[in-house]
C-alpha cells in the first residue's frame, strides 16, 4: 500500500475524530488495496462509518472538513462516504451521512440527509468487509456485514451500465471482466486482476487486451461500440437477474 494513500486517509481519520465524537471507525478500499493504485488515474476510495445520523447542516460541515484534505491527496482525488454503523451491518436502502468527492476542479459534498440512498455502497462495502485496510477502528469484518450475492451482482451491472453510458469504455471492459470473475468464482478481485483472468482463458481477446492497455497508459484503448458489445456478451445481466 502506498505510504503516502496511508497517511493521507490518517489525516481524513484525523479530521473525523476531531468533529464526529461517535466516529466508530475510517477504512480505505478500492485500488489502494486491491492493488493497481496509480496515483495519476487512481482515486483514493474510503468509507467511515458512526453511530448513528446527524441533520443535514452537521452532515454538509463534516463533507466540507473533510473536502478541506482533498488538495492533499496523493491521487486522482478522494471519494468518501459516511455512513452508520447500522448501514455498514445492513445496508438497507443505503443512505448516507456525507458523500465528498474531490476528483473535479470543485469537491462535490453532498449531504445525505433527504436524499436518495446510493447503491453503490453495495460493493463498496463488500470490498471493505473483505479487503478494507482500518485505518482507525476495529477490523472492517466486525463493522461491515456481508451483502447478498445478488446485490452485489445488480451493483457490478449498474456500474457497467453507467461506464458504458458515460463513454468509459476500457473502465467498462476491465470492471466486466472483474464482474465475470466473481459471478464465476465468487471472487471480488481489482479490475487489473479480472483482466489477467479473462485473459488467462481468453489470451486472444482484442477486446480486454487494448483495455488493460489503455489502462495502463498505452493505446487508444476499446471502441465505445466494442467495448458494449463485451459487457453484453458477459452474461452479468442474465446473473444478476437470475440470481447468480
Amino acid at each position: 500500500m502506498p505510504d503516502r494513500v496511508l497517511g493521507h486517509v490518517e489525516a481524513i481519520a484525523a479530521t473525523l475524530v476531531a468533529g464526529r465524537l461517535d466516529l466508530v471507525g475510517v477504512y480505505l478500499h478500492g485500488s489502494a488495496v486491491l492493488g493497481g493504485f496509480d496515483p495519476a488515474r487512481s482515486d483514493v476510495d474510503v468509507l467511515a462509518v458512526v453511530a448513528g445520523p446527524e441533520g443535514e447542516s452537521a452532515q454538509r460541515r463534516t463533507g466540507e472538513a473533510i473536502a478541506a484534505t482533498g488538495a492533499r491527496c496523493p491521487g486522482a482525488g478522494l471519494e468518501l462516504s459516511v455512513l452508520t454503523a447500522a448501514t455498514a451491518r445492513e445496508l438497507g436502502d443505503c443512505p448516507f451521512e456525507v458523500h465528498v468527492n474531490t476528483t473535479g476542479a470543485e469537491p462535490v459534498i453532498v449531504p445525505g440527509a433527504g436524499a436518495g440512498g446510493d447503491p453503490d455502497l453495495v460493493l463498496h462495502a463488500a470490498v471493505c468487509r473483505e479487503f478494507g485496510r482500518a485505518v482507525l477502528g476495529p477490523p472492517p469484518g466486525e463493522v461491515f456485514g456481508r451483502p447478498p450475492r445478488q446485490r452485489i451482482l445488480a451493483a457490478m451491472v449498474a456500474d457497467l451500465r453507467w461506464a458504458i453510458d458515460g463513454g468509459h469504455a476500457a473502465y467498462a471492459v476491465l470492471n466486466a471482466c472483474r464482474a465475470a470473475r466473481f459471478a464465476e468464482e465468487g471472487r471480488i478481485c481489482s479490475k487489473l486482476d479480472g483482466a489477467h483472468w479473462y485473459l488467462a482463458r481468453h489470451p486472444d481477446d482484442a477486446t480486454v487486451t487494448a483495455a488493460l492497455a489503455r489502462h495502463l497508459g498505452g493505446g487508444p484503448g476499446p471502441s465505445g461500440e466494442r467495448a458494449r458489445a463485451f459487457v453484453e456478451g458477459s452474461g452479468i445481466s442474465g446473473w444478476a437477474e437470475q440470481g447468480g
